[in-house]
């Protein structure tokens, strides 16, 4: 797996959040979306070298900020 791989998985949440949010708000939608971009970074932790490694958690921790995000704009 590559950092490529990592930017389409953010890239790819990021998407799905603001569908769930632009259509209704649905908090479960983002939270779907956030537990299966953290699933597939889970996929790519085995074998990865310190950089990938790096780069997973700080997706991660972006994707986190991110939904924490997306579900306060569903909730209003």
């Amino acid at each position: 797996m590559t950092l490529q791989a990592i930017s389409a998985i953010v890239l790819d949440f990021e998407a799905a959040a603001l569908r769930a949010v632009a259509n209704g708000g649905s908090v479960s939608d983002v939270e779907a979306a956030r537990d299966d971009a953290d699933d597939k970074l889970r996929e790519m932790k085995p074998g990865a070298d310190a950089d990938l490694l790096d780069a997973i958690f700080a997706a991660a921790l972006e994707i986190g900020t991110k939904a924490d995000m997306a579900i306060q704009a569903a909730r209003k």
